[in-house]
């Protein structure tokens, strides 16, 4: 083996030693007959040219090092001289040596620098955000009309706002303008019914990706301006102006998803903001009552009583009738309704059985189906379902009429 490959990777085995540490090791293991001498200045030289890579401990650490004759001094130097980032990096350690060598007869000084990076904690000012949002927002004016005897509940799902999805084997083509469609024909089925009061329930993921990076390749599905302030202008204004087309619109009722945070993981903003902030926006520049929730939401909607989640939490994973017996209303008939799965399958109770239908005398489950319909991960994973949204009457006797509409 050339020498210059066994310096290289005896350099790269022994990070951050000094060239005699490294010298020994090349000459106890046998690996070359040179003097030592010599091969304390080819490997000065190896790092004089190559200037070697930072070593990437993980997605969150990066350590730099160097040895040679480069002056650096401070953490000043060592920071211009590895070009770092300081808006994305913090410095986590640094270790700079300097020494006398002689070579030649010549004497020069050299540097040994160990730099340890750690990423910037992701942090978003909502607020800031609210602000920056409310500089688009026109004014709502919701269309009164009269006639109609009835009262109904408007239930969607997974709009995903801002994503940008090719056709699959079983799905379309998505996008913004796919999901102002679908919403323009909920709206001509609700308003072809004349109902005297409708109620809204939205059941989050109302964007795909505040960050673009609620996985590793979110970013692939997003269209051009389809994260930010940006995607939460977008859900505002689709959101807005489809309230804004129903007929006889009284009350909305939100909940977050697992995709409305606005950090990379869930752990980091689990209320989901971006729900918080597009119901602060459509309760603050409209007339329509806006009630929200971040996990569940209880609400007595004619006669019935509903428990809103969007079903990425535990809560909804369990015993569903200890849910209902604890966040329910005694007297009155008890609908959970939820989304996130991209499915109407129902969910697992005292068994281990998929696909049961919980619907008791006095409570049922109802997994909503979505707006967005997915995606190649979601497909693969067999999450996919036709596109449709949840209507719900009093049927006179105090129990739901659940209508379900499948969308083109």
């Amino acid at each position: 083996m050339e020498i210059s490959v066994i310096v290289r990777d005896y350099c790269s085995k022994y990070v951050g030693e000094p060239y005699s540490f490294i010298a020994d090791r090349i000459l106890e293991d046998g690996a070359s007959t040179l003097s030592h001498r010599h091969l304390r200045r080819m490997i000065a030289e190896y790092y004089e040219q190559y200037n070697a890579p930072p070593i990437q401990a993980d997605s969150n650490t990066t350590v730099y090092t160097y040895k040679g004759e480069q002056s650096i001094q401070s953490l000043e130097d060592a920071l211009s001289f590895f070009k770092v980032d300081t808006t994305i990096w913090d410095v986590d350690k640094y270790i700079c040596n300097s020494w006398d060598s002689q070579s030649n007869g010549n004497k020069t000084v050299l540097y040994q620098v160990k730099l340890t990076l750690v990423r910037k904690k992701c942090s978003v000012d909502v607020f800031a955000v609210k602000n920056e949002a409310l500089k688009h927002i026109k004014s709502l004016y919701p269309k009164k009309v009269t006639g109609g005897s009835k009262e109904v509940v408007v239930v969607l799902s997974d709009l995903h706002i801002g994503a940008e999805v090719a056709r699959t084997h079983i799905n379309q083509h998505f996008d913004v303008s796919v999901v102002v469609d679908r919403l323009a024909e909920v709206t001509a089925i609700v308003n072809s019914k004349k109902y005297e009061s409708v109620s809204v329930c939205l059941l989050g993921d109302f964007i795909e990706s505040f960050t673009g990076l609620n996985h590793a390749n979110t970013w692939h599905e997003l269209a051009k301006h389809g994260h930010g302030v940006e995607v939460i202008i977008t859900a505002y204004t689709v959101l807005h102006n489809f309230l804004n087309s129903l007929n006889n619109c009284k009350g909305v009722y939100m909940v977050s998803g697992n995709h409305d945070r606005v950090s990379q993981k869930l752990d980091q903003d689990p209320t989901g903001s971006v729900g918080t902030l597009l119901a602060f926006m459509l309760d603050t520049k409209s007339s329509l009552n806006v009630v929200f929730s971040p996990l569940i939401l209880q609400q007595e909607i004619d006669g019935i009583f509903y428990i809103l989640t969007h079903n990425h939490y535990n809560i909804s994973k369990g015993d569903i009738g200890k849910v209902f017996w604890e966040y329910g209303k005694q007297g009155l008939y008890n609908v959970m309704l939820g989304g996130h799965y991209h499915s109407r399958k129902g969910k697992r109770v005292y068994s281990e059985v998929e696909n049961n239908l919980i619907d008791q005398a006095n409570y049922r489950q109802i997994a909503v189906p979505p707006i967005f319909t997915g995606n190649f991960y979601s497909e693969s994973n067999g999450w996919s379902s036709s596109s449709g949204f949840v209507m719900i009457e009093n049927n006179g006797c105090g129990k739901p009429n659940v209508f379900d509409y499948s969308l083109r």
